[in-house]
């Protein structure tokens, strides 16, 4: 075999696993439960204002529902455990997850990028269309912070397929 040929072998046979890691945002967590965080069941009508919360985030949020139309916007801020022991965020994503009436996530879209520093709260506003079969949302998130005594880590993400 001609080392070209070789050399183009291994070369696709090194790049194939990182191109499968590539997942669309979309895609992401398609057909997972979500099952250990607030679920929102949409309703047409009037904005609707609310708080989602879990240890580590607090999203203040207020929807409206027009058909397959969803306008959101609001504001996502960490936890006060995270603002008086770190210093900044090295990384976070804020994710958006349209649900079926199973609570299976049908797609992900994220809601903040870049996440500014760790007291700010980060604001949001988006207009979705939504894929068939959604009846509520969730939201979901995976970061970490620094600060003088370390690192941590935290997410809340729909892993379980049940």
């Amino acid at each position: 075999m001609p080392i070209k040929t070789k050399l183009a072998c291994l070369l696709l046979a090194c790049l194939l696993p990182l191109a499968a890691a590539c997942v669309e945002t979309a895609m992401l967590y398609r057909g997972a439960t979500v099952s250990s965080v607030p679920v929102v069941a949409l309703h047409e009508g009037p904005p609707v204002a609310d708080r989602w919360e879990t240890f580590d985030l607090a999203i203040d949020y207020t929807y409206q529902r027009n058909g397959d139309k969803l306008e959101l916007s609001g504001q996502a801020r960490l936890s006060q455990h995270y603002r008086d022991n770190y210093g900044g965020v090295t990384r976070m994503q804020t994710y958006l997850f349209f649900l079926d009436q199973d609570a299976r996530v049908l797609e992900t879209v994220s809601i903040v990028t870049p996440w500014n520093g760790i007291e700010d709260a980060q604001k949001f506003s988006n207009s979705f269309t939504m894929p068939a079969g959604t009846t509520a949302i969730s939201f979901g998130y995976s970061g970490a912070v620094n600060g003088k005594d370390g690192d941590a880590s935290f997410y809340e993400l729909p892993l379980s397929r049940q």
